[in-house]
Order: structure tokens, then C-alpha cells, then sequence
């Protein structure tokens, strides 16, 4: 059996998969992801580590849900469940917050990529 903790790890990852890739639709969400990253960056202190954002994460799921929250995406699954989310669900203020620690996490994950090589061949003149 999970406990708790587990599950709103297993919440925030998909509610902010999911909120991440319906920000992308919309450059107000996706400036409204900007801002939430920035204030949780400021909320960590600059700490942006897999271990501190997965502790924050936790905690901001479980005070949440606390309050009554629940997942826009999974209040319109549980009216229909073969919704194909032909229109969005609006994203609310715990969403857009999952969606910019989502994207936090990814880019902290994200492999440094090499210095460009040369071409293999020279350009033509």
C-alpha cells in the first residue's frame, strides 16, 4: 500500500505533465508558468534540486488537497472518463504552480548538451 506522500508525488507529477502540456496552448498560461517558476525558484532560495522540488511538491499537493483541490483534467475525467479534452480544461492556480514545478524539474533533469561541432564538411563557397 502507498502512502500518502507517495500518491501526491504520483498527483503532481501527472497534474503538472498534464497542466505543462496545456499551457503550451496559450501564451498567457505559458507566461503564467514563467511567473510560477520564478516564485518558486524565490521560494526555494535558489535551491532548484530534484530532492528539494520533490519535498516542495509534497507539500504544496497535500495542503492542497487539504483545501478541496482537485486536478482540472480529473474533475472532467470523472464526468466522462473517454474525454478526449477536445476543450482544455481551464487551468486554476494549482495547476499553472504543478505545471511550472513540472517544467522546473525537467530542466534540471535535462542532459547538458555538447559544444557544437564543425560541420563535417566545409560550406560551399
Amino acid at each position: 500500500m502507498r502512502d500518502l506522500s507517495d500518491i501526491a508525488l504520483w498527483m503532481a507529477g501527472e497534474a503538472g505533465q498534464v497542466s505543462l502540456a496545456l499551457s503550451g496552448d496559450s501564451d498567457g498560461s505559458r507566461a503564467a508558468v514563467d511567473q510560477h517558476a520564478a516564485a518558486v525558484r524565490d521560494a526555494l532560495g535558489g535551491d532548484v534540486s530534484a530532492g528539494v522540488l520533490l519535498s516542495y511538491v509534497r507539500g504544496f499537493v497535500e495542503a492542497a488537497v487539504a483545501r478541496g483541490w482537485w486536478p482540472p483534467h480529473r474533475q472532467v475525467m470523472a464526468l466522462d472518463p473517454w474525454d478526449d479534452f477536445d476543450v482544455a480544461p481551464e487551468l486554476d492556480w494549482e495547476s499553472l504552480r504543478l505545471a511550472a514545478v513540472c517544467r522546473l524539474f525537467l530542466e534540471i533533469q535535462a542532459p547538458a548538451f555538447p559544444p557544437a561541432l564543425p560541420p563535417a564538411f566545409p560550406p560551399p563557397r
